[in-house]
């Protein structure tokens, strides 16, 4: 009992510590509305505000970084990719699962919408942490297969989620009734 109470006291100490410092780190199953804060230019932003100029924003090794473009995203992932240890793959999806705004992964004729980008693995990810609940119109998985959940914590109504392999793609979720609908995803 005693050693269980002191992994809980060095766990809470270690969340004491995060909430204190300007970490922007991404949330393991926070409460729906819990503040998610960003780097973004130099900048902090809480992407449960709004993105403000962001367009891309990459969940990634618990960090969240956003963009003016989805091809600055692209490289700082690509940066991080390569200088990523051993140790840190576990938990972690070498290619991203890609959350579009728009249908047509925001191509023509749609116009360039919000791309969420995450690559961090193992729990439910609540959408309205970043500002993407019920927005989502298509996707992309990467080498992590996904699960999609209708309401938070992986939770819904009938269909209540979805499990998509990876490399998978849909240019508009609207054929399966998902069009903006997402609330929650989980990669494996």
């Amino acid at each position: 009992m005693q050693r269980i109470l002191a992994k809980a006291g060095i766990t809470l100490g270690g969340l004491a510590l995060a909430v204190g410092s300007a970490t922007v780190m991404a949330p393991t199953a926070q409460a729906a509305g819990t503040p998610t804060f960003a780097r973004f230019e130099g900048k902090t932003i809480d992407l449960s505000k709004g993105w403000g100029a962001a367009k891309a924003c990459n969940v990634q090794r618990g960090v969240i970084d956003c963009f003016r473009t989805a091809k600055e995203s692209d490289a700082k992932a690509a940066q991080q990719a390569r200088t990523a240890s051993p140790s840190i793959a576990q938990g972690y999806c070498s290619t991203p699962l890609r959350l579009y705004e728009n249908a047509n992964f925001n191509t023509s004729p749609f116009p360039a919408g919000r791309i969420l980008s995450f690559y961090d693995s193992g729990y439910w990810q609540n959408l309205d942490q970043w500002g993407f609940n019920d927005q989502t119109s298509s996707y992309k998985t990467g080498n992590c297969a996904t699960s999609f959940a209708k309401d938070n914590d992986g939770r819904g109504s009938n269909p209540s989620n979805v499990f998509v392999g990876a490399w998978q793609s849909d240019g508009y979720m609207g054929g399966g009734s998902w069009n903006d609908l997402l609330s929650s995803v989980y990669l494996y």
